[in-house]
């Protein structure tokens, strides 16, 4: 269903990795697999939300295939607001915001 959704135009799939309601979890190697062979845009960016998982259940990057993956601190013990982002070696992602001109020394 996933997979079909995706369109040449479709710049990121995002999925929840599991559920903070109800606690289930999505298949997202299956899911990246399925997108990865079977849609139109193969090289679409795949990214899941990992907040309510880490800590709870295993998480392998290169397992799950995800180029990006999200997880907050206070599931494991940092503070609120703490949160990071993995992004798969290789990834260029443009810039948002450009530092000021401290950042050049």
């Amino acid at each position: 269903e996933v997979a079909a959704a995706v369109t040449p135009e479709t710049v990121i799939v995002t999925i929840m990795h599991s559920n903070n309601e109800v606690g289930s979890l999505q298949p997202i190697e299956e899911i990246v697999r399925l997108i990865r062979s079977g849609s139109t845009n193969p090289d679409v960016l795949i990214h899941t939300d990992a907040a309510q998982s880490v800590g709870k259940v295993a998480l392998d990057v290169r397992t799950l295939g995800v180029d990006m993956l999200t997880l907050v601190g206070h599931k494991f013990g940092a503070p609120k607001g703490v949160a990071a982002l993995y992004i798969r070696k290789g990834l260029s992602l443009p810039n948002f915001l450009h530092g000021g001109g401290q950042e050049g020394g």
